[in-house]
């Protein structure tokens, strides 16, 4: 029988831990998975059904455009903004300074990605053919962008936000069963998607403002923003062009049947690795903290998170590979069976991302490495856009996930090079950790 005191010591441990910001942070961004990933699992058997291969296509190569184009004036806040506020954590003065140099900044961008917008309704088919869906992609684009999600994760209260995001995302996923009933309703569904959007930004906006204050815009403050996040826009972009805009590259090289194959696989791939997103993404600001405050518990922190990242993709790659022919007869019904060979090789690939994901958000980007993070990035999606060239007027859909494949092996291996040799993996003491936390 264990000795009372020991049974309270550990009954506090636990209390203490489910207690702790990362540990209520990382449950809630685990519902913001469900909400981004697996919450549309629900909705992606019906439109597979309804739609059929071509049309279903159409709309995930609009989606696909939506989360690239945002890139444009989300522009990496999401990581820079992010640090700044968990650094600043507690100061109202400089938290609405930072807000306000964000909005700014956002509002600049804003002109890059009407450009952009206007370049693809010219010269993209399938969105000269249907400009319905590039209308309602935009949309769903701006609350892509907007978002200020950056603000309430520095600040290691997210659990509220991600509540807001589920009853919004959840509204959204019961009006498509109620618009959606033939292949010409495809845009309602984007539809309904960009309009929760929009609604959940602009409440989460009011809420922050309501906390810190709202400070006039600036010139100045705006650049300064730029400025500071620049070499994350760089890395957030390149990360995009082949974390979530596949589907968009596929589409210009092969038909829509083919994107549909692919894409229908890919978003089957992302539920998973969704499991292991949130785990990654609660420790940044925690870790970015501690950079900042104790190197050494950083650095020994991060030794343990890495390994449990690997483990964790492994483990989902296998069931992965193993089910795969199930999943899809499942999610996505009669008419993919051809999803079944991309989905074996995004289990290979979800296992790499596991790792990656790991090594950039608990190393590298804490320590403010986004330039080198940004290089080896910008090197991979040129690596995917060469073999995507390629392999895909080749083998359509399967040449496309071996491209992916292809870039994810090569930033594992060069990013697994750098930080050995840096000697990150044997960080002992602050003088070491010090040295390398700053990139000029």
């Amino acid at each position: 029988m264990q000795d009372p005191k020991t049974q309270l010591e550990r009954s506090n441990f636990m209390r203490g831990l489910l207690r702790h910001p990362v540990a209520r942070n990382t449950v809630a961004l685990y519902a913001i998975q469900f909400a981004g990933y697996v919450m549309p699992l629900v909705t992606l058997p019906y439109l597979a059904r309804v739609l059929h291969a071509q049309a279903f296509g159409l709309l995930l190569f609009s989606q696909s455009f939506a989360l690239w184009a945002s890139i444009t004036f989300e522009y990496g806040f999401n990581f820079s903004a992010t640090r700044e506020v968990a650094q600043n954590r507690g100061n109202s003065e400089a938290l609405a300074e930072i807000a306000a140099g964000v909005l700014g900044a956002k509002l600049i961008l804003i002109s890059g990605f009407l450009v952009l917008s206007c370049v693809a309704a010219l010269t993209v088919e399938n969105f000269y053919q249907h400009p319905g869906y590039l209308a309602w992609a935009m949309l769903q684009a701006l609350a892509f962008g907007l978002s200020n999600f950056w603000f309430f994760q520095g600040t290691e209260r997210v659990v509220v936000v991600v509540l807001m995001q589920l009853f919004t995302r959840a509204v959204a996923t019961l009006a498509i069963f109620f618009v959606v009933h033939s292949p010409g309703d495809g845009w309602k569904a984007l539809a309904s998607q960009a309009a929760a959007g929009c609604i959940l930004v602009l409440v989460a906006t009011l809420w922050m403002y309501r906390e810190i204050g709202f400070r006039s815009l600036s010139l100045e403050a705006s650049v300064r923003a730029l400025r500071q996040g620049w070499n994350m826009f760089l890395f957030r972009s390149a990360y995009n062009v082949y974390g979530s805009a596949n589907a968009f590259i596929l589409g210009l090289f092969v038909p829509s049947l083919q994107v549909g194959y692919f894409g229908g696989a890919e978003r089957i791939a992302k539920a998973a690795q969704g499991l292991t997103v949130p785990f990654t993404q609660a420790l940044y600001p925690h870790m970015s903290r501690l950079v900042s405050d104790d190197p050494p518990k950083a650095s020994r922190l991060a030794r343990w998170t890495i390994p449990i990242a690997g483990a964790a993709g492994l483990a989902l790659a296998g069931a992965l590979a193993l089910y795969a022919s199930q999943f899809v007869s499942l999610i996505l019904g009669r008419g993919y069976e051809a999803s079944i060979q991309v989905l074996y090789v995004f289990a290979l690939v979800l296992a790499l991302e596991a790792v990656n994901e790991a090594l950039i958000m608990h190393w590298m980007l804490p320590r403010g490495m986004e330039r080198t993070v940004g290089a080896v990035t910008l090197g991979s999606v040129f690596i995917n856009l060469i073999s995507a060239s390629v392999l895909a007027p080749l083998f359509a859909h399967i040449g496309m996930a071996w491209a992916v494949l292809i870039a994810e092996t090569f930033q594992l291996s060069t990013l697994s090079l750098i930080l050995f040799r840096r000697g990150l993996a044997e960080v002992r003491d602050v003088s070491t950790v010090v040295s390398i936390q700053v990139e000029h």
